[in-house]
């Protein structure tokens, strides 16, 4: 056990992002939405809690006591769905578990990547899970607001929180990317501040990010 807890801290962003990448991204390969919500996307939850663990390393025991809670609770629901989404407690309580636990990792892999001396390889896939994880921030946070603030989105064709998800997924993409189709948009102020909040972040995110890649490139050339 502590080997492998060893191989995934050693290895934590190589297996962060490729986890992420296949929770974004593998629905263009598995179109069918019955075989994705039932098998592909429990699969890919459990893939990135398994990657995220080897992401945190002797903190405080605080943060171990609520990180394991939370990794519990999102471990689980892909397991429950039918019970959890029948019930609004449960279901409001899920969304933002997976809010709070992305959150976590997405400052833990910040603050990991700016402490780097030098540039490595793991740096630029720390870089890369970063902004994937801040996606995934974004789509929970949307998420969790159209199930508190029905029709919040104008746009989304869903009628079950794994639909939304599914189109609250490209969403949240196409917000830090700041790109805006215009096939789902913000209505509601709430909804309208969060995504701006959102695409001013992840533009914030990249310059920062350049601006700390070249310092250290910088700092090891000379």
């Amino acid at each position: 056990m502590i080997t492998l807890r060893h191989h995934l801290h050693l290895y934590r962003f190589e297996a962060l992002l490729l986890a992420l990448l296949m929770l974004l991204f593998n629905k263009i390969v598995f179109v069918n939405d019955a075989l994705y919500q039932r098998y592909i996307w429990p699969f890919n939850v459990v893939l990135l809690g398994v990657a995220s663990i080897g992401v945190f390393k002797e903190h405080r025991l605080w943060l171990q006591i609520v990180k394991n809670i939370l990794l519990a609770a999102v471990l689980a629901v892909p397991f429950l769905m039918p019970a959890i989404f029948t019930s609004w407690w449960l279901t409001l309580l899920a969304i933002a578990s997976y809010m709070l636990y992305y959150s976590l990792i997405w400052v833990e892999v910040v603050r990991q990547i700016t402490r780097k001396g030098e540039i490595t390889l793991g740096l630029v896939f720390g870089s890369l899970s970063g902004y994937l994880l801040l996606m995934v921030v974004a789509l929970f946070t949307f998420l969790l607001l159209e199930f508190l603030q029905p029709g919040a989105f104008k746009g989304l064709q869903a009628a079950s929180i794994p639909e939304a998800y599914r189109q609250l997924s490209y969403f949240s993409m196409i917000t830090i990317a700041t790109v805006g189709y215009g096939d789902i948009v913000p209505v509601s102020d709430s909804a309208r501040l969060l995504a701006a909040f959102f695409s001013i972040s992840g533009q914030f995110y990249m310059v920062t990010l350049v601006g700390i890649i070249i310092s250290k490139f910088s700092t090891k050339t000379h």
